[in-house]
Parts: structure tokens; C-alpha cells; sequence
């Protein structure tokens, strides 16, 4: 399930792993490079973060508005506050980052 609002979650898969890069399997197959894994954990290392999540109004700060400021340079590909709630999930599932409610 992605991260955010339980109301909001969405079931989803993926395959490959943050060490090796992803592809999210939802709607249109999405490709996470183990770079920008890299990148985001990097970035907020020792960080409590807001998921921010949000298209229209990501948190200032939190994880959707940096994936949607960042995702082109360290992905190749833009991606938006949305995507975020997928990459924290497959972090979470990976023992990269704790979710708290």
C-alpha cells in the first residue's frame, strides 16, 4: 500500500529493489533509479519528514515536493508529490525509513 491517508492509499506492486532501481507496477509502469533512491535518502538523512503527498498542495519541505523538484535530474524523469507516496512505501518495505501515523 502507498504511504498517506489511510482514506487514499492504493494497493500496488513493484519489482526490483532501492539497491538495484524499481518499477512501479500501477497504471503505467514507472521506473525508480536506484540513484534517486540513493538521493532521497541522502537528502534526509536523521530527518523526520512530511510525506506531502498532495498534488495540488504538497507540504513545503516534506517528500512529494522534493521528489517533484528533484525526480528529473537524479531519475530522468519528472515525477510528482504522488509518486512520492509509492517510493516512501517501497523505503518503508525495505527498511530504509520508518512511517510513522
Amino acid at each position: 500500500m502507498t504511504l498517506g491517508h489511510p482514506a487514499r492509499r492504493t494497493r500496488f506492486r513493484y519489482s526490483g529493489s532501492v539497491e538495484r532501481g524499481a518499477i512501479l507496477h500501477f497504471d503505467i509502469k514507472t521506473k525508480i533509479s536506484p540513484v534517486f533512491f540513493a538521493a532521497i535518502l541522502e537528502h534526509f538523512e536523521g530527518q523526520t519528514v512530511h510525506g506531502g503527498f498532495n498534488m495540488t498542495d504538497p507540504t513545503p519541505n516534506g517528500l512529494g515536493i522534493w521528489v517533484l523538484n528533484n525526480s528529473h535530474r537524479f531519475n530522468g524523469s519528472k515525477l510528482t508529490p504522488r509518486h512520492a507516496s509509492f517510493i516512501a512505501a517501497i523505503l518503508v518495505n525495505e527498511n530504509k525509513i520508518t512511517h510513522y501515523l
